[in-house]
C-alpha cells in the first residue's frame, strides 16, 4: 500500500502565454471537474439511464500577500481582455509527486482568472483568491 501525500509533494504553476508567472506563496488550491448529471426515463423501463454533461473545470488558488505580483497579473489579464479576446492565453499545471518516486502532471488550458482579497485584523495576514474556469486538462 503507498503511503499518502502532504501538501509539499504538490506543485502548481500558473502560465501566460507559455511563460512562467511570478505567483508565488501559495496556501491552497481547489480543482474541481464540471460536470452535469442527468437521467432520461423511458416508457416501460422500471429505472433511470445515467448521463452526464463533461462542462470543464474550475477552482480556487488561495495565496499570502508579499508584494503585487497577483495584482499585476490580473491588470495584465484585464487590459488583453479589453483589447480584445485571446490577447494572452492562460494555462496551469499540477504536479503530484508520490512517495514510490512516480509523478503525474496536468496542464489545464484556455484558462480565465478573477481575483479577491480578503483583509482582516492584526492577526490575519492579507490574502488574495483567483478563481478560475477552464476548458480541460490534458496529462504531460
Amino acid at each position: 500500500m503507498s503511503a499518502s501525500i502532504r501538501g509539499h509533494q504538490g506543485q502548481f504553476k500558473v502560465f501566460q502565454d507559455g511563460a512562467l508567472s511570478n505567483i508565488v506563496n501559495i496556501t491552497s488550491v481547489d480543482i474541481n471537474q464540471d460536470s452535469s448529471f442527468m437521467r432520461s426515463y423511458y416508457v416501460g423501463s422500471p429505472e433511470p439511464e445515467g448521463d452526464q454533461a463533461i462542462e470543464g473545470w474550475s477552482g480556487t488558488v488561495e495565496l499570502e500577500v508579499k508584494d503585487a505580483t497577483v495584482d499585476k497579473f490580473i491588470d495584465a489579464l484585464v487590459t488583453n481582455n479589453l483589447n480584445g479576446i485571446g490577447v494572452s492565453a492562460y494555462t496551469f499545471t499540477s504536479t503530484e509527486l508520490y512517495a514510490d518516486g512516480t509523478t503525474q502532471s496536468y496542464v489545464y488550458y484556455d484558462v480565465q482568472f478573477k481575483m479577491s482579497r480578503k483583509s482582516s485584523g492584526l492577526q490575519e495576514k492579507i490574502t488574495k483568491r483567483l478563481e478560475f474556469q477552464c476548458s480541460g486538462r490534458q496529462p504531460l
